[in-house]
């Protein structure tokens, strides 16, 4: 394991990724604390965010699945081009949004949600009238798509808040 995380380490020192290795028997009290009850698990800390990493342990992998999790959690989609990227991820769970702006207090709430699943649920969001059109979504109206479906399911009750949402994936992801 200490090769992985040297070799990961390496590439991602300049994204100011930093790592470090808990004895939870030595230090039982830090362990409990941080919310590290396995042994030999890799654990991922964001703000104020506990990420497990349950992923194969190769180099190549920790690092792909932390430069995700460096990522903001919401993708905006601004034009119909880029729209046209989500159709190459049928494979995923994904979860779309039309807001106001950037200051809607949905949008924040969406955002939250996001932060719950991040990376393993892509979540999108868009402003523009015409990319949300095309979603056939309406104001604060949000989303959801299993993998391998055409159609998605709109969460239902909008609008919604982070709790909202949250069980609402939860309930629904496979």
């Amino acid at each position: 394991m200490s090769l992985l995380l040297q070799l990961s380490a390496q590439v991602l020192e300049k994204k100011g990724v930093g790592f470090g290795l808990l004895d939870s028997k030595r230090n039982a009290k830090v362990a409990k604390k941080l919310g590290c009850t396995e042994e030999e698990s890799l654990y991922v800390f964001k703000e104020d965010n506990v990420i497990e990493f349950d992923g194969e342990l190769a180099a190549d992998v920790l690092v792909d699945f932390l430069l995700d999790l460096i990522e903001d959690p919401v993708e905006i989609i601004n034009d119909k081009a880029e729209l046209k990227a989500l159709d190459r991820l049928e494979e995923e769970t994904r979860v779309i949004g039309f807001f106001k702006d950037e200051t809607s207090e949905y949008y924040k709430a969406f955002e939250e949600a996001a932060e719950n699943f991040h990376p393993y649920i892509k979540f999108f969001a868009t402003f523009d009238k015409s990319v949300a059109k095309s979603l056939t979504l309406k104001i604060n109206e949000v989303d959801f798509y299993e993998p391998f479906m055409n159609e998605p399911v709109t969460v239902p009750d909008k609008p919604y808040t982070e709790d909202e949402l949250v069980d609402f994936i939860r309930r629904h992801r496979r």
